[in-house]
């Protein structure tokens, strides 16, 4: 089928339906008719539409005493319904937990959107001082341990693809602002086995990752350990443990690498 054939199936109003609800972000919880109307060039009746029919099927919810909208319960359930149903995540669940309650610390499992990461479980360390990071938050790749992770199988030429266009923003003197930083970053990383930082994103926070892949050895995430250096003190107690739950994981998902 050609690319004439295959537009011929594709529902226009479904499409901008859905670039309606792909607005919303962690940074970005509430969206106006004319924000709609200026971020996908639509006519403001066309807009005011899409956005009424995503709210009567509770896709979308009116923000109280505003002409904003707000993403509605029917979204979140589809966002958790696939969050339990994944393969990766439902492998990960307990791996993650138990690597939790033998070292104490907050443990993780990340996935790659372009350039940021999305996590898809978290198991909170029980400090009684942490920073809980809730399911759906997303950072870029280039800042954080986990990112890194998701891009160590890219080629330098795949990172400059990847990044064409893209900011690397600086979160801490450690965050690596241009792609050639990033590529020796990731090369180094890569040959440990995993990636790390110290304050290199959250001042004060230190995180450990390693990857996650299927049975085709594709990296499909990320698993992650981190918590306040003032209880993770030392990576080198809990990087074999790291190392060896992303090895189960990806047993689980059929890997034998």
């Amino acid at each position: 089928m050609d690319e004439g054939e295959q537009a011929r199936y594709v529902v226009v109003g479904l499409r901008r339906g859905l670039a309606i609800l792909n607005m919303f972000r962690r940074d970005r919880r509430v969206v106006t008719v004319p924000e709609m109307t200026a971020a996908l060039g639509l006519p403001r009746a066309t807009a005011f539409r899409l956005a009424y029919t995503l709210e009567r099927d509770g896709y979308l919810q009116r923000v109280p005493d505003s002409p904003a909208f707000r993403l509605g319960p029917k979204t979140l359930l589809l966002g958790f319904d696939y969050l339990h149903t994944t393969e990766v995540v439902a492998c990960g669940r307990d791996a993650l937990t138990a690597l939790r309650d033998r070292t104490g610390f907050s443990t993780h499992m990340c996935v790659r959107d372009g350039t940021e990461i999305v996590y898809v479980f978290t198991a909170s360390s029980h400090h009684r001082m942490r920073g809980d990071i809730p399911v759906g938050t997303r950072y870029p790749c280039h800042a954080v341990a986990s990112g890194r992770a998701l891009l160590f199988d890219m080629t330098k030429a795949g990172i400059k693809d990847l990044y064409r266009g893209v900011s690397l923003a600086a979160f801490s003197p450690q965050t690596p602002t241009t792609v050639d930083a990033l590529w020796s970053r990731i090369e180094r990383e890569r040959k440990l086995g995993y990636a790390w930082h110290r304050s290199g994103f959250v001042s004060g926070i230190v995180s450990l990752s390693a990857p996650v892949r299927d049975s085709g050895g594709a990296i499909v995430a990320a698993i992650n350990i981190s918590d306040s250096e003032t209880v993770l003190k030392d990576i080198e107690t809990v990087r074999d443990q790291v190392l060896s739950t992303a090895a189960e994981v990806s047993a689980r998902l059929g890997w034998r690498g």
